[in-house]
This record gives C-alpha cells, sequence and structure tokens, in this order.
C-alpha cells in the first residue's frame, strides 16, 4: 500500500499506511524505526494542514519517547498534540489525549 501512495502521489493514504505500520513495528518492539515512521507521518500531516492526523500521529510519537524513558520530549509531544486536537474542535480526541498525558505522570 505505501508503495502505490507513494508512486500515485496520494499523500492522505500515504500518512494513514505509515502511522499503521509504525503502530505494528511498535508492537513488535522496534521503538525507533516506529518513531521514524510517525515523524514522517507528522511531516506529511503537516503538508496536508490535516491537524486530526497531526494529533494522532504527535500522541504516538510521544507514547515511544515515554517508553524510550524521554519523559519530557514525550509530554511535550502529548501537550502539542491536545492543542492541536483542542483548537481543531476534535474534543473526544483531545480528551483521549488528555487521559494519555495523566497516565505519563502530566
Amino acid at each position: 500500500e505505501e508503495r502505490i501512495c507513494r508512486r500515485l502521489g496520494n499523500l492522505d493514504g500515504l500518512q494513514r499506511t505509515l502511522g499503521n505500520q509504525a503502530l505494528i513495528v511498535r508492537a513488535w518492539g522496534d521503538l525507533d524505526r516506529a518513531l521514524a515512521l510517525h515523524k514522517e507521518e507528522e511531516r506529511i500531516c503537516r503538508q496536508l494542514n490535516n491537524p486530526q492526523g497531526l494529533a494522532i500521529s504527535l500522541i504516538n510519537q510521544s507514547q515511544i519517547l515515554n517508553m524510550q524513558g524521554k519523559r519530557y520530549q514525550a509530554l511535550q509531544a502529548a501537550q502539542q498534540a491536545f492543542e492541536l486536537a483542542r483548537r481543531s474542535g476534535y474534543n473526544t480526541l483531545a480528551q483521549q489525549i488528555a487521559g494519555t498525558i495523566r497516565q505519563m505522570g502530566g
């Protein structure tokens, strides 16, 4: 799917498939690769001006950073995700992100 999206220039599909791959790679325990995939997803979401996808990418990055022991960076990314979701009117997503922030002790 990634190859097809890249070939077609389908950035929306590409950002979704990268996010899905990152979740799978994270489940396999390869946190560095998962973070890299989410970073590419973030770049595309910013390019597409997709606040919902961006907030999801940032909170996923935050969780990985927290797992890597990078608590400060994790909380920064989570707070950015929360503010983005809140400002964009994604209230349910903002509440979910707030729960993640609480779990991280933020």
